[in-house]
């Protein structure tokens, strides 16, 4: 989950310690744009203004305070779920769908992240709802307004919650409410408008990152992954457990005259992303919550006034163990522990300036979230690309800048990698510290390697 830290808290706390880690700032980026939406990580850069106002300087005090307060915002989806599936099913079907959104194995994980895909589930919710209540209380204009204004929020969040728009545009000209499509456009303007606000002040002109996050997407669609069209149908048929899963696709079709007010837009998101070539699994997560929905409300229908086969009772029963199992699992488990609990250990030293990684057994760099070590130094790292020499070639240039510390990254002949750095530098270290993964981590790197979740050796550099 790199975006988790990379993306919203490293940038944000960057810029409220005076720096600007990421050079998203157009006076350290030759002006020219991101391509991410400042208004998530803006309200983060606030929050930790805040926090370092008041005096809490704790890395780890610091996201126990986002965490928290990720955890209430998303109490919305369960609270809104619920009211969606109430207003187009029965209570029966609202209370399975609460329960849904509130002990899925990965959404509660997934709600105290920093992850846009999951954060803008709830504006995407109440932007339903509320169009939900104009159709059935009277096509009351002011529900139209705030239907777009929260659809608005969710694009600024994350700006593929566009294609939920598309979706709700789609159904309003097929319902024939024109009046209420542009009410619910004039929100979405105002509310889209306001929240780039920053686009005005930075570069004096609108939406200048919304544009670059599209050209970016266009230019790089195959960069990261080029994955076939089904994988999306893989993803949420697994991840919602089968055969349950199967049970909520019959019903998401079953409902769609029922429920086409939700059905239609996350229907539009979910086959953009599956045309997309850049699949990645956190992606489709805005699509989830819509059709646990419309799935369960479906499947009410067809099972209405019918009393539960021993094969229904057995795969739910199925499906609450494994869940439960996943839930207990993923809730507890501390993920990317030893890169965190390496860069809080350095937190901890009063002698920390810097540091070096030593990944020199690798093609590419090592990102650390350095946001734990309460540092912005551009920290060192050796690997293939940039050998002992090149960094002893520069630190004889700038001797100021020799860092107190070195961490080795991963056992793959991690005591060859010591010995050879202090050949090559003369350096004496002492070993300090081993930061070690959770087992849940290791587990992750034994089954797929591309997991980076590795033990780290701390070592002090002896002051020459």
């Amino acid at each position: 989950m790199h975006d988790d830290h990379f993306l919203v808290i490293e940038a944000a706390q960057s810029w409220a310690d005076g720096y600007d880690y990421n050079n998203w700032l157009p006076w350290n980026n030759s002006g020219k744009p991101s391509g991410h939406s400042w208004f998530y990580v803006g309200l983060h850069f606030f929050l930790l203004k805040a926090l370092n106002f008041i005096g809490l300087d704790d890395p780890q005090g610091k996201m126990v305070v986002v965490r928290f307060l990720h955890a209430i915002y998303s109490m919305g989806v369960i609270v809104f779920g619920y009211r969606i599936a109430r207003r187009l099913g029965s209570e029966k079907d609202a209370i399975r769908v609460a329960w849904l959104l509130a002990l899925m194995w990965f959404i509660p994980s997934s709600s105290v992240r920093n992850l846009v895909e999951w954060v803008c589930v709830v504006p995407l919710l109440l932007s339903s709802l509320y169009l939900i209540k104009a159709e059935q209380e009277g096509n009351r204009q002011r529900h139209f307004i705030l239907s777009g204004v929260f659809a608005g929020i969710a694009m600024s969040i994350r700006f593929q919650s566009l294609f939920f728009l598309a979706g709700t545009g789609l159904y309003l000209l097929y319902r024939g409410k024109i009046k209420g499509g542009l009410l619910l456009a004039t929100g979405f303007v105002m509310a889209f408008f306001i929240t780039q606000g920053a686009d005005l002040i930075f570069y004096h002109r609108p939406f200048v990152e919304v544009t670059e996050y599209i050209q970016y997407n266009l230019l790089n669609a195959t960069t990261y992954f080029d994955r076939p069209w089904y994988q999306y149908l893989l993803t949420v048929g697994g991840m919602l457990i089968p055969p349950v899963s199967i049970f909520l696709i019959i019903g998401y079709c079953k409902a769609w005259k029922k429920a086409l007010v939700i059905i239609l837009p996350s229907l539009v998101f979910f086959l953009f992303h599956s045309w997309f070539p850049n699949k990645q699994e956190r992606f489709i997560l805005p699509f989830i919550p819509f059709f646990i929905i419309a799935g369960t409300i479906g499947w009410g229908m067809i099972r209405e006034g019918k009393l539960m086969s021993k094969a229904e009772l057995f795969s739910w029963r199925f499906f609450w163990v494994l869940n439960t199992a996943g839930l207990l699992v993923l809730s507890t488990t501390y993920s990317k522990r030893s890169m965190t609990e390496a860069m809080y250990y350095l937190y901890q030293q009063p002698d920390f300036n810097n540091f070096i990684m030593e990944v020199s057994h690798r093609d590419s760099p090592q990102w650390p979230p350095q946001f734990y070590s309460g540092k912005w130094n551009q920290a060192f790292c050796i690997y293939k690309e940039y050998p002992t020499e090149r960094f002893i070639t520069y630190i004889r240039q700038h001797p100021s800048e020799y860092p107190h510390y070195i961490l080795f990254f991963q056992e793959d002949h991690v005591w060859n990698r010591i010995a050879k750095f202090k050949k090559v530098t003369g350096a004496e270290l002492t070993f300090v510290h081993k930061a070690t993964p959770s087992w849940f981590d290791a587990l992750l790197h034994w089954l797929n390697p591309r997991n980076k979740n590795e033990p780290v050796y701390i070592f002090k550099i002896a002051e020459k």
